[in-house]
C-alpha cells in the first residue's frame, strides 16, 4: 500500500472471570481517557468481537525489567499516571450499573468487590476445585469471614476517581522515556487506594519499593489536588492490600491447576505448587488461614484433584524444536567430536538409579548471570579503592589492580599481613554489589526448570558458592525458587581463605543434606568448581554457554561439558532413554 500505519488488534479471550468488568465497551472508555491522557492509544475502530487500536512504539516494562527494582524516576511517573488519571471527569465517564456506590462510599465499594469475588470467583467455580480448595485450607464460608471480620477498621470515606485496576510490568510500555500504560479493558470507578494497592501488589515490589510508592503516589496526589484522596492512607491501604491478597488466591490456585498438562510431570506439580504456595502464604493473615500447608501436602492436593472427575486440563504447551539436539556439543577442537558423550551416559545412569541422589549448584553461571557482561568491574574497583582509601594500594599485583573478579582483591588482602584487617570490610562492601547485582540477574536458560525437576524427582539441591547467601537468597526469592532450596545455601563465608577451590562450601553442604559424596554430582562454570569437586570427591558438570568458557574446564581434565541445561533438565524428567 502506498501509505503504511502500525496497529493494534485486540480481540478478548474466554476465561475465569476473576476481576470486574463495569464497562464493557473499551473503545467507549478510551474515547474519554484519551481526551485527558494523551499518550494512550485510542481506539480506532471497534468491531465488536475485536476492535483496531493505534499502536505506540516501544518496549513493554516487562521486557526490559521482567521482575527487578523499580528506580524513584520510573515510581515518580507512576505516581504522576496515578494524579492525571484522578484528573479525568466523572461526568465524563459511562455510565455505571445502577447498584455502583456512590463517590465517598468507601466501605460499599470494597463490600462490592468482595461480594464480587464471593459470587462471580469463588462460589461458581467451587464445585469445579472443591477439593482442591478444602485440601489447602479454603473453606466454603471464607469470603463471607473476610467480610464480616470485626477487626477491620472503618474505611475513610474519600471521592472516588478513574481507576485502572491493572497498572503492572506487561501494560506498561517505555517509549523514549515516556511511561505508557495500556489496555483498559478493566478500569473502573471508585477508591483511589484500590488503584494503588493492585499496583503494589501486581508490580512484585518488595516491602521498601512499596513504602516508597505509596509515599510518591502520596506527594503527586496532593500536588494534583486531590488531598481529599489521601485521607486514612495509613490505615486505608492495608485494608485494601488485605483485599488484594485474600481475592488473588482464588485465581492464582485455579490457574495453577489448569495449567497442569494433560499427564504431567513430577516438575510440573512442583511448579504448579510453589505458585499456589505462594498465593497461601501472602492471604493466610487477611484470610485468617490455620496451618497452610506446604509445597508437599499441594502436591498430593494437586493430584488428587487431577485424579478426580471434575477438572478440565489445559492443552498440552508445545515444546521448543530442537530441546534434545544440544547433549553434549563441545567439541575438542581436532575431529569436531563431542567431548564427554560417554561419561554423560554413565551421568545418566548414575543419577537416574536413585532418586536419592545430591546435586550441587554454583551460583553465578549455571543459575544466574550474576555479572553479565564484566559489570563486576565496578564491584571490583570499589574494592580496590578502599584498598587505596586505607594506604595500601601498592601492596596489590600488577595482575590485581587489572582484575575485573573482585575476589581476587579480597583474597589478595587476605594474604596479606597488613591488609588482612580490612578483609571484613571488603567482604561487607563485595556483598552489596553482589545483592545489588541479584536484583537484576539474568536467569540462566534451563536453570529454573532443573531445579524445580530435581525437586521433584527427591534430589537433595544446594547452593555451593563463592557468593555471599544472602545475594543468592536475593535472587532465589526473585525467581521464585527459595522454597526449593530451603536452607540448603553455602556460601561465602568471613574465611576467604575457605573459598573454592577449597572444598569448604561442598563438605558443607553435603553434612547438612546427609549426603555421601560418592552420591553427589556438581554443576559448576570454573576451574576451581571443577577442583573443588575433586576434592571433595563429588562428580563433576561442567556448564559452559560458549567456546570461552568451555576451554579452561577441557584443559583442566572435565570429564562432561555440557552448553546447555536442558539435556539434564530431560535426564531428571523422563530418564536416560
Amino acid at each position: 500500500m502506498p501509505l503504511r500505519a502500525q496497529v493494534k488488534c485486540r480481540t478478548p479471550l474466554a476465561g475465569v472471570e476473576v476481576v470486574p468488568r463495569i464497562w464493557r465497551s473499551e473503545a467507549q472508555l478510551l474515547s474519554v481517557v484519551t481526551r485527558y491522557l494523551r499518550e494512550v492509544p485510542r481506539c480506532l475502530a471497534d468491531f465488536g468481537d475485536w476492535s483496531m487500536h493505534a499502536y505506540r512504539a516501544g518496549q513493554a516494562l516487562s521486557d526490559v525489567n521482567p521482575d527487578g527494582p523499580v528506580d524513584d524516576e520510573l515510581m515518580s511517573a507512576f505516581a504522576e499516571f496515578f494524579a492525571r488519571t484522578a484528573d479525568v471527569p466523572e461526568e465524563e465517564l459511562p455510565p455505571r450499573p445502577e447498584d455502583w456506590p456512590q463517590s465517598g462510599e468507601s466501605r460499599r465499594f470494597l463490600d462490592w468487590l468482595i461480594d464480587f469475588t464471593e459470587e462471580h470467583v469463588h462460589r461458581p467455580n467451587r464445585q469445579r476445585f472443591d477439593t482442591l480448595f478444602e485440601a489447602v485450607g479454603i473453606k466454603a464460608d471464607i469470603v463471607t469471614n473476610f467480610k464480616n471480620d470485626p477487626h477491620r477498621p472503618p474505611l475513610t470515606s474519600r471521592p472516588f476517581c478513574l481507576l485502572h485496576t491493572d497498572v503492572h510490568r506487561a501494560n506498561v510500555v517505555i517509549d523514549r522515556g515516556e511511561l505508557v500504560v495500556i489496555d483498559w479493558e478493566l478500569a473502573i470507578y471508585g477508591d483511589p487506594l484500590h488503584d494503588l494497592a493492585t499496583h503494589l501488589v501486581r508490580m512484585g515490589y518488595d516491602k521498601d519499593e512499596q513504602r516508597r510508592m505509596t509515599s510518591l503516589w502520596s506527594e503527586a496526589m496532593t500536588r494534583a489536588g486531590h488531598e481529599d484522596m489521601v485521607a486514612g492512607l495509613d490505615t486505608d491501604l492495608g485494608v485494601y492490600l488485605d483485599f488484594e491478597y485474600a481475592q488473588s488466591v482464588f485465581p492464582d490456585v485455579m490457574r495453577a491447576a489448569l495449567a497442569l498438562p494433560p499427564e504431567p510431570h513430577e516438575n510440573d506439580y512442583v511448579s504448579a505448587s510453589l505458585k499456589i504456595c505462594r498465593a497461601l502464604r501472602r492471604a493466610a493473615e487477611p484470610l485468617k488461614l490455620v496451618d497452610v500447608p506446604d509445597e508437599w501436602q499441594v502436591v498430593r492436593a494437586l493430584r488428587d484433584w487431577q485424579a478426580g472427575p471434575r477438572h478440565q486440563r489445559a492443552p498440552e504447551p508445545a515444546r521448543s524444536a530442537g530441546a534434545h539436539d544440544d547433549w553434549v556439543n563441545v567439541t575438542d577442537g581436532h575431529e569436531g567430536e563431542p567431548i564427554g558423550t560417554d561419561r554423560f551416559t554413565e551421568l545418566a545412569d548414575w543419577l537416574s538409579r536413585s532418586p536419592d541422589r545430591c546435586v550441587l549448584l554454583d551460583f553465578d553461571g549455571p543459575v544466574c548471570r550474576l555479572f553479565p557482561n564484566g559489570s563486576s568491574q565496578g564491584v571490583a574497583q570499589d574494592l580496590r579503592d578502599l584498598v587505596s582509601a586505607h594506604g595500601l594500594g601498592d601492596r596489590l599485583t600488577e595482575a590485581v589492580r587489572k582484575t575485573i573478579d573482585p575476589h581476587d582483591v579480597l583474597r589478595a588482602m587476605d594474604q596479606d599481613p597488613l591488609g588482612k584487617h580490612l578483609v571484613p570490610s571488603l567482604e561487607a562492601l563485595l556483598t552489596d554489589g553482589e545483592v545489588e547485582a541479584a536484583r537484576t540477574a539474568p536467569a540462566t536458560p534451563g536453570a529454573g526448570d532443573l531445579i524445580l525437576a530435581l525437586r521433584a524427582r527427591g534430589c537433595r539441591i544446594a547452593v555451593v558458592t563463592n557468593n555471599s547467601p544472602t545475594a543468592v537468597a536475593a535472587y532465589l526469592d526473585r525467581a521464585g525458587l527459595r522454597d526449593a532450596f530451603g536452607p540448603h545455601i553455602y556460601g561465602r563465608t568471613d574465611e576467604p581463605s575457605l573459598l573454592k577451590p577449597d572444598p569448604h562450601s561442598l563438605s558443607r553442604a553435603l553434612e547438612a543434606l546427609g549426603s555421601e559424596p560418592e552420591d553427589a554430582v556438581m554443576i559448576g562454570d570454573t576451574v576451581t568448581d571443577l577442583e573443588a569437586a575433586e576434592k571433595a570427591r563429588v562428580r563433576f558438570v561442567g556448564y559452559a554457554r560458549d567456546e570461552r568458557k568451555a576451554a579452561p574446564l577441557r584443559a583442566a581434565g572435565a570429564e562432561v561439558i555440557i552448553t546447555t541445561l536442558q539435556p539434564l533438565v530431560d535426564l531428571v524428567e523422563t530418564g536416560p532413554s
